[in-house]
């Protein structure tokens, strides 16, 4: 509405000089006087980054101007006022139009950036932005920057929603993301991650900063009154270690501090611990076109895969069975934990992805670790930076392979599975409360 209102205004100028002033003025002015009706909404146009209406204002300014010079060179007499005003009219309407068009667009645009990079209901950052500030981030701190994430979930939320309502349920939610907001510094993240559960980003602190950081978000959301009671939350942070070569991993490592917390009584915040378990096994390459046979031990082995991603499970069972093993599959964690309860001693391998919406790969690990010391373990991970070399990941034998799978994966299979087990196993191990 302003540009419409500058562009009229202006184009009352040349209007009034062609009507107002004497045919000689008009005879010296030309058409020169019509530009001012085109100069504010070319400048506006330019000011709001409308390339196109900008270019086609000045293409229309560039022609006036032309004429003129023809007009003056060639001697020939003023064109018809009447007409070049209905075409100069018209041409700044359709200018105009196509800006007002341009403008709704973006704006559908900047509001359709903004809506996949925010939670709606907590105004927070959603999982995508934090994904995506944790790749940043993690690459930062590989070049020395202090990184530490922190976890948390609400405790006993699925009861609150269904002793009160998911109405209560939202307004938890809202409360928990303000808090979040108040605490959280300008150059650190502060996310919904997920359903009740959230996560921050914290740069350039130690992980004692983080643990009073995650503390005091922890007391104030226990101290807030709602209409039906109390609130706690848990809370689970990881610092920056060399050699985990994915975020995933350092937030698997939050997560597994978290899954402490939640089994140590929930309202609390647990940090992980020190690296206990052997480095993963390096990934050996295979030549291009050839498999790896299965390895001689006098019998087949089995290997079960968990993924949340079903096109990932069928690859690699069809892969992993043209090698001649016995594959088994599943996208649930807790069927996984039932099958070594079940008959641990009929599982020979486990492949885990390392974040899956149901239970990390770590926390996976440590479950069935107490079932299975001697669990020999392969982990999985699509955002992979650097080769994994962080000596934390549970489990007796670790490999550690990148999706999609490349050559090499056969190779850490057969390795893992031939590897002899270290002398001294201590499951469970790699994560303390602070």
């Amino acid at each position: 509405m302003r540009a419409l209102a500058l562009s009229l205004a202006s184009l009352g100028v040349p209007v009034i000089g062609v009507f107002a002033f004497s045919g000689s003025v008009q005879e010296d002015q030309g058409m020169l006087i019509w530009l001012t009706s085109l100069v504010p909404a070319f400048l506006l146009a330019y000011y709001r980054g409308l390339r196109g209406v900008a270019l086609a204002v000045a293409g229309g300014m560039a022609v006036l101007v032309l004429t003129q010079v023809v007009v003056l060179v060639l001697g020939q007499s003023a064109p018809n006022w009447t007409l070049l005003l209905t075409i100069v009219s018209v041409y700044l309407g359709v200018c105009i139009a196509l800006a007002v068009f341009a403008e709704i667009l973006h704006r559908e645009r900047r509001a359709a950036e903004l809506l996949a990079l925010v939670d709606g209901l907590t105004g927070l950052p959603n999982r995508r932005h934090a994904e995506i500030t944790l790749d940043a981030q993690f690459a930062a701190a590989g070049r020395g920057r202090k990184l530490v994430v922190v976890l948390y979930d609400l405790d006993r939320f699925k009861q609150v929603n269904d002793r009160h309502g998911h109405q209560a349920g939202d307004t938890a939610l809202v409360a928990f993301a303000d808090i979040l907001k108040r605490h959280t510094r300008r150059m650190d993240l502060s996310a919904r991650f997920g359903g009740e559960e959230f996560i921050s980003v914290l740069t350039d602190v130690d992980l004692e900063d983080a643990l009073a950081f995650a503390n005091a978000v922890r007391e104030e959301i226990r101290a807030h009154e709602f209409e039906w009671g109390h609130l706690s939350v848990s809370a689970g942070a990881s610092r920056y270690e060399e050699g985990m070569g994915t975020y995933e991993v350092l937030v698997a490592a939050a997560d597994r501090a978290l899954y402490a917390a939640k089994e140590g009584g929930r309202d609390r915040v647990v940090a992980a611990g020190p690296a206990s378990s052997a480095a993963p096994v390096p990934p050996r390459s295979e030549p291009a076109g050839t498999t790896s046979p299965v390895p001689a031990t006098g019998k087949e082995k089995t290997i079960l895969l968990v993924d949340d991603d079903a096109e990932v499970l069928q690859t690699l069972s069809r892969r992993l069975q043209a090698c001649g093993y016995q594959i088994e599959t599943t996208d649930d964690p807790e069927e996984a934990i039932r099958r070594y309860t079940d008959d641990a001693s009929a599982i020979d391998l486990l492949i885990t992805d390392v974040m899956m919406p149901r239970m990390n790969g770590l926390v996976l690990v440590d479950r069935i670790s107490k079932i299975v010391p001697h669990l020999r373990v392969i982990f999985l991970s699509g955002y992979l930076q650097h080769q994994v070399s962080w000596s934390g990941l549970p489990g007796a034998v670790v490999g550690f392979v990148a999706k999609p799978v490349g050559s090499d994966f056969v190779g850490v299979v057969r390795e893992v599975l031939e590897r002899a087990l270290p002398a001294d196993i201590t499951p469970g191990a790699g994560v303390r409360q602070g």
